[in-house]
């Protein structure tokens, strides 16, 4: 009884992480103490989404959750000083700077962005003109149906997004797409 009150205790520490440490960098430790490494999720404060890594078992930092569940609850209302906020742009899209966490100013945005309400977001040409990305598989895995304007077919069309990545002509409905594009 004694083992398993512990161990629930260390459950709960470990779960329960100030937002701060969502904001640490990914540590996966070392294999040095002899304690068995594990599969664990890290709070990625670019892209703002838990991220599998192997922790080795030892040292690491507060930024080491035992479940995706585990880190998005700790982390998803998680801020920092000095963080960045975004919002979506009227495309969906995110502003430029916004998945590397670099800030770019609206005085100065990149070829194919322009600014909407403080911030660069892509143009529709821009947009529009990019061939569909199907981007990389995030923590979850999940295969998500989302549509892109195809310019030589001049219509928008069906493809799987893998959750993470990719690039602005990726729309979460037909209409949204048709909307934008056409």
């Amino acid at each position: 009884m004694l083992n398993f009150l512990i161990l629930s205790t260390l459950a709960i520490s470990f779960v329960s992480t100030e937002n701060s440490d969502c904001f640490l960098s990914r540590e996966v430790g070392n294999s040095g103490c002899g304690q068995q490494g594990a599969r664990s999720f890290y709070f990625h404060k670019n892209t703002r989404t838990c991220q599998p890594f192997f922790y080795q078992g030892c040292d690491g930092n507060g930024n080491r959750f035992p479940s995706k569940d585990a880190c998005e609850s700790a982390c998803r209302n998680a801020t920092a000083s000095g963080d960045l906020e975004y919002k979506v742009c009227a495309s969906g899209a995110y502003p430029a700077g916004a998945t590397s966490g670099q800030a770019v100013s609206a005085s100065n945005c990149p070829h194919g962005y322009e600014v909407q309400e403080g911030q660069c977001c892509p143009t529709k040409e821009h947009t529009c003109s990019l061939q569909y990305d199907a981007g990389k598989f995030g923590s979850s895995g999940k295969h998500t149906p989302r549509y892109f304007f195809s310019k030589n077919y001049k219509n928008c069309m069906l493809f799987t997004f893998y959750g993470r990545d990719g690039n602005a002509n990726n729309f979460a409905t037909y209409n949204e797409c048709k909307n934008f594009c056409m």
